[in-house]
């Protein structure tokens, strides 16, 4: 094998693992990681939920659909409901936090 036979192998192999390790460190929480403090339920169908009492303090609610869910006493401080369709079915605002604007 040449030098840049090794080198051109070598590059590939470390780019494949850079790609790996980039996407693993990104990889999000599930849509059925149980509820609480800054679980990430971004673009989640939570629609019915009970989510009654629960702490969602620091949540990432992006995009998530909270229709007809029950947030009765639920903490929802911090919580990041840009894009969210809120119980009532009205689509919270950009920068929505703690509650649908």
């Amino acid at each position: 094998m040449t030098f840049k036979t090794i080198f051109g192998r070598t590059a590939f192999l470390a780019a494949a693992l850079t790609l790996f390790l980039t996407a693993a460190s990104e990889a999000k929480a599930g849509c059925q990681d149980p509820a609480g403090p800054g679980v990430d339920w971004s673009n989640c169908d939570k629609s019915g939920a009970d989510l009654i009492d629960v702490n969602l303090s620091g949540a990432n609610l992006t995009n998530a659909n909270l229709t007809n869910a029950n947030l009765s006493g639920a903490i929802t401080l911090s919580a990041d409901l840009s894009g969210a369709t809120w119980m009532d079915g009205q689509v919270c605002a950009e920068g929505s936090v703690m509650g649908c604007d």
